[in-house]
């Protein structure tokens, strides 16, 4: 006949007979096509009892409602004390271990001229360069802004 991967196991098709009648509670019908001919494939399965959970296997619907109306105010705690612990000691090693890092490359960074003094490396002539020209930079700055000379709200061009 016409579509030939389907059975019905009721040969007829008429309505469930008695005796079915608790299996036919509730039935999915599941249809997939075989990729490789067409052919639809139509079955009808029993659903698990996880997938579709029964009204008695669940809470009654008061003891849901007050579950839901009667419960704390405030945000409960997603970590327990220790694991927040845990977790800020292993960040606080890895910025002192970041921070040593930082001052160890710091060392070698142009800066002032006193603070060379200061760290024992006027000998070094490139950083005293650079540290010479970072000073000359400083105070040419310096100059051209002198102090107080900033945005000063009297100064407002629109009055």
């Amino acid at each position: 006949g016409g579509m030939g991967g389907v059975h019905d196991s009721r040969m007829g098709g008429g309505p469930p007979r008695s005796g079915d009648a608790a299996n036919e509670s509730m039935k999915l019908t599941q249809i997939t096509q075989n990729p490789m001919t067409g052919q639809l494939d139509i079955r009808q399965i029993q659903p698990n009892t996880t997938m579709f959970p029964s009204a008695t296997s669940t809470l009654p619907q008061r003891q849901q409602i007050s579950n839901t109306v009667f419960r704390p105010h405030w945000n409960l705690p997603t970590m327990s004390l220790s694991e927040l612990a845990e977790r800020e000691r292993a960040e606080a090693i890895q910025r002192g271990e970041a921070q040593k890092i930082a001052e160890e490359q710091a060392k070698f960074q142009p800066r002032r001229y006193e603070q060379l003094v200061r760290d024992g490396m006027e000998d070094d002539e490139k950083l005293v360069e650079a540290s010479a020209k970072l000073d000359r930079d400083w105070d040419d700055w310096k100059e051209a802004n002198p102090r107080g000379s900033g945005n000063k709200m009297s100064e407002r061009g629109d009055r």
